[in-house]
């Protein structure tokens, strides 16, 4: 998952909080159209372009996810689809798993 919006344009909000965001928006609303919560998500792998504003992606984090994070890889790579695209996502989700 990217940040891309419905049209196909990537978000090109200033930084990685911002798309982290804006995926971790995506994945909570695929989750909840299947019944379940971000919580129920059990791994996640990141791939980001700029391993040094890893901060701005546990940020965003920490606004989607209570108690345990799940499972994490962070990985930084040369480059995405896109060049304004700086971070995708993949997770893994369990719907119904979490106790929230």
């Amino acid at each position: 998952m990217t940040a891309r919006e419905k049209d196909g344009q990537t978000v090109t909000a200033p930084g990685e909080y911002e798309q982290t965001k804006k995926i971790f928006t995506k994945i909570r609303h695929m989750s909840t159209a299947a019944g379940g919560v971000m919580n129920d998500v059990t791994s996640m792998q990141i791939f980001v372009t700029r391993i040094q504003h890893n901060p701005e992606v546990w940020r965003a984090r920490k606004e989607f996810f209570t108690g345990d994070f799940p499972a994490s890889t962070l990985v930084e790579v040369s480059r995405l689809a896109k060049p304004e695209i700086l971070i995708e996502i993949n997770v893994v989700a369990h719907i119904g798993c979490s106790a929230n």
